[in-house]
C-alpha cells in the first residue's frame, strides 16, 4: 500500500495512544511497541491537525546540494471565500470525542471519530445538501485505531484491541466493512495491520497476510474472497498499478482508489505476478530477486508507471513490468535507512525524509534507477511526510514547506497544509484557516475553527472534525 498512507495510520495510532483507558495500558503498549518496530515510527501517516503541530517554527535552510530553480507553470488563483467556523456542524457527537479524521469522494465526506471513553464512530455527509447521509453509527468500544479507508464500495474501519466488543473476535485488530450509501455493517475481518499488506478498490479489497503467506481478493460487498493465492508473498511484495499522477495527494493526505484493474504480487521465491483484480488470473509472470532488509528490517516496494520499485538494506531494485528489460539493481549513493521512499517525480525520482531529529530533518531526492542523489534540503524542523502534486511537494511538520519538483523553495506556511484541485493549498493553523495563492504568494484568511483531527476537501467545501462534531464549511466558489 502506499507509504504515505503507511505513514499516515502509524502517526494517527500514535495520537490515539497518548490518552489510553488505563485498563488496557499494557496492551496498548505492545501495540506501540509492534508499530515502532514495523514502521520505524513513522508516517503514521498523512494526517494532519493537532495542537503539537502549532507551536515550533519551520524554516526551510539553504540547499545542501545547489539546484538550478526551475519553476513549474504555477496554478491560476483560487476564487477563496471566507466561511463563519461558528456554524453547528453537520454531525454532532454524542460526547466528547479524542479526535476524528475525514475523507472526501466527490459530493460526500465520509468521517470516523473515536470518543473520550473509547467508543469509534462512523459518519457521512451529503455535501450538496449539507445533511447526514445517515444517523451516526456506533461500533463500540476499541483501545485503538488505525483510522479508515474508504472506496465507492466500502468504508473500511481498521480497529484494533476491541475487548469486549461484541463485533470483535479474541480482541484481535478487525477491519469492519460499513456500506457507505447506507451505513449498514456489511462483514468483519479479523486481521493484522502491521502483518498484512492491503489494495483498496471501488469493489475489491486485496489483502495479503504476509506470515501465513496467503492473498485474497474479497467483493467488498460480502467480505468472500473472489480469488485466493497460496504463494508467499515479500512484505511489501503487493502493489496496485498506479500512475504517476495517482500519488498526488490532492483534498487531504489519503489517495484516491487505484484506476488500473491489475495488481501486481511480488512473490518471495522472486516471481512478479501481475494479476487481474476480479479474476485473479496471472496475466504475465517476471522475475526480480528479492531485495533482504537491513538492519531496520525494513524494505518497501511500490509500482509507478509501470516499474516495480523496492528498496531495502541500502539498495533500489527496479523491474519493468512490460517485461522490456530485466531486473536492475543500484546501491544508494546516500543510505535512506529508516525512512520510506515516496514518488515525487517521474522517472523513478523519489523522496525521503532522514535525519529527523524533531528539531530538523532532511529532505532528499533520489533517483532509483541508478541509487544517486538528485537534490536535497535541510529543513530546521521535523518533518513528516511528503505529498506531491502537479504543481510541486509539499514538505509536512510545524510549518509546512512547498517545493518544485527540483527542489526549489516555493513557499513556507505558517500551519499544516493541504493540496486543493485547483493546485493551489489550504493552510489549518494557529490563526485559522487560510488559503495560499501559490503563483502570487498570497494569503487568504478563511476562517477560525477548532481542529482536533484531519480535514478533506473538494474543489470548493472542507470538511473538518471539530471539537463538536464533523463540520462542513464552503471555501471557494
Amino acid at each position: 500500500m502506499s507509504t504515505e498512507l503507511e505513514r499516515f495510520y502509524t502517526r494517527l495510532a500514535d495520537r490515539v495512544d497518548a490518552v489510553p483507558p488505563p485498563e488496557l495500558s499494557a496492551v496498548r503498549a505492545r501495540a506501540a511497541q509492534r508499530r515502532r518496530r514495523s514502521f520505524g515510527g513513522l508516517l503514521a501517516a498523512g494526517a494532519v491537525v493537532v495542537a503539537a503541530l502549532f507551536g515550533a517554527q519551520a524554516v526551510l535552510a539553504p540547499a545542501a546540494t545547489p539546484v538550478r530553480p526551475v519553476l513549474p507553470m504555477l496554478p491560476a488563483g483560487t476564487d477563496f471565500v471566507p466561511f463563519d467556523g461558528t456554524v453547528a456542524p453537520v454531525i454532532r457527537y454524542a460526547s466528547p470525542a479524542r479526535f476524528g479524521m475525514t475523507a472526501t469522494l466527490g459530493e460526500r465526506s465520509y468521517a470516523m471519530w473515536m470518543a473520550e471513553d473509547g467508543t469509534e464512530w462512523v459518519g457521512a455527509v451529503d455535501l450538496i445538501a449539507g445533511k447526514e447521509l445517515w444517523p451516526a453509527l456506533s461500533l463500540g468500544k476499541f483501545g485503538d485505531t488505525n483510522g479508515f479507508e474508504v472506496s465507492a464500495g466500502a468504508i473500511l474501519l481498521l480497529t484494533e484491541q476491541g475487548f469486549d466488543n461484541p463485533l470483535i473476535k479474541d480482541g484481535s485488530d478487525t477491519i469492519i466493512a460499513v456500506d457507505p450509501a447506507t451505513g449498514k455493517i456489511m462483514w468483519t475481518l479479523p486481521y493484522s495491520f502491521n502483518d498484512t499488506d492491503r489494495v483498496l478498490y471501488d469493489d475489491t479489497l486485496v489483502i495479503t497476510w504476509v506470515q501465513r503467506g496467503v492473498t485474497e481478493a474479497l467483493d467488498l460487498r460480502t467480505g468472500k474472497a473472489r480469488w485466493t493465492a497460496t504463494d508467499r508473498v515479500a512484505q511489501s511484495g503487493t502493489n496496485a498499478m498506479r500512475a504517476m499522477d495517482e500519488f498526488h495527494t490532492v483534498g487531504g493526505l489519503i489517495s484516491g482508489v487505484p484506476a488500473d484493474r491489475r495488481v501486481v504480487l511480488h512473490l518471495a521465491d522472486g516471481r512478479v505476478q501481475v494479476r487481474d483484480v476480479t479474476s485473479g488470473k496471472v496475466e504475465r509472470e517476471l522475475a526480480a530477486p528479492v531485495l533482504s532488509a537491513g538492519p531496520d528490517l525494513l524494505r518497501q516496494e511500490t509500482v509507478v508507471d509501470g516499474v516495480l520499485y523496492q528498496f531495502a538494506g541500502g539498495r533500489a531494485g527496479t523491474l519493468r513490468l512490460d517485461g522490456s528489460a530485466a531486473a536492475g539493481e543500484a546501491a544508494f549513493q546516500a543510505d535512506p535507512a529508516g525512512s520510506w521512499p515516496s514518488p515525487c517525480g517521474r522517472g523513478g525520482v523519489f523522496c525521503v525524509i532522514t535525519d529527523d531529529t524533531g528539531d530538523s530533518a532532511k529532505l532528499r531526492a533520489f533517483d532509483a534507477n541508478s541509487g544517486a542523489t538528485v537534490w536535497q534540503r535541510d529543513l530546521t524542523t521535523g518533518a513528516r511526510g511528503v505529498l506531491s502534486a502537479q504543481a510541486g511537494l509539499l514538505a509536512t511538520g510545524e510549518r509546512s514547506v512547498v517545493l518544485a519538483l527540483d527542489g526549489a523553495p516555493l513557499a513556507e506556511l505558517d500551519g499544516q497544509a493541504m493540496w486543493i484541485e485547483s493546485g493551489n493549498l489550504l493552510v489549518i493553523g494557529q490563526a485559522g484557516v487560510s488559503g495560499h495563492q501559490l503563483a502570487t504568494g498570497e494569503n487568504v484568511a478563511l476562517g477560525q475553527l477548532a481542529v482536533t483531527g484531519y480535514c478533506s476537501a473538494n474543489a470548493t467545501t472542507l470538511t473538518c472534525p471539530t471539537k463538536d462534531g464533523i463540520g462542513v464549511y464552503r471555501y471557494a466558489r
